[in-house]
C-alpha cells in the first residue's frame, strides 16, 4: 500500500491492502496527527467522554505535551477546575500508583497518563479533570465520566 504524502510516497508494510494495512494506515495517520498536535499546542489531550458500566473498570488516556514530562500528573472530581479535590496522583514516572479504586501511571516516554478507575458505580459518575501542576494555573482538562447499571449476573440454562 502507498500513500501520497504532500512531496512524496510513504510505502506501508504489508503493501497488499486489505484490513492490515488499512489499520497500520490509521494508526501512523492518528500518530502524526497527535504529533503536530503537540508541536504547537501547550493543552492537555484527553477523551470528552468514558463510560462503563457498573462494576467493571473504566481506563483513559490523558496526553500531555512534551517538556512536562518531570511535572506531578493528577486525576480530581469536581465540576469546576477550580473546586475539584485531587483523586489520584502521579508522584513519579512508570510506578503505578494506586489511590482506593483509581491507578495512575505517568509514562513519560509516550507523554500520557494513563489512568483506570476499578470497580466503578454510578455514585462515581461526574467530571473530572486530568491535570499537570505547573506554576501559575495548572494544565487541567474536563473528562465526563458515566456509569450504566450492570447487567444482572445469570447463570446459562
Amino acid at each position: 500500500m502507498a500513500v501520497l504524502l504532500g512531496w512524496g510516497w510513504l510505502l506501508l508494510p504489508g503493501s497488499r491492502g486489505g484490513a492490515r494495512a488499512k489499520a497500520d494506515f490509521a494508526a501512523l495517520f492518528l500518530s502524526s496527527v497527535v504529533v503536530g498536535f503537540f508541536a504547537v499546542c501547550q493543552a492537555l489531550a484527553v477523551p470528552w467522554e468514558v463510560s462503563g458500566q457498573a462494576g467493571q473498570m473504566l481506563s483513559l488516556h490523558c496526553w500531555y505535551p512534551r517538556g512536562y514530562e518531570g511535572y506531578y500528573k493528577y486525576w480530581c472530581g469536581g465540576a469546576s477546575r477550580d473546586s475539584c479535590h485531587k483523586v489520584a496522583e502521579a508522584a513519579s514516572r512508570e510506578v503505578v500508583q494506586q489511590h482506593g479504586q483509581v491507578c495512575i501511571q505517568d509514562n513519560h516516554i509516550f507523554c500520557v497518563v494513563l489512568l483506570t478507575m476499578k470497580d466503578v458505580s454510578e455514585v462515581d459518575a461526574g467530571s473530572y479533570w486530568c491535570g499537570v501542576e505547573r506554576t501559575g494555573r495548572d494544565l487541567m482538562e474536563l473528562v465526563t465520566v458515566r456509569v450504566v447499571p450492570g447487567k444482572p449476573w445469570c447463570p446459562a440454562g
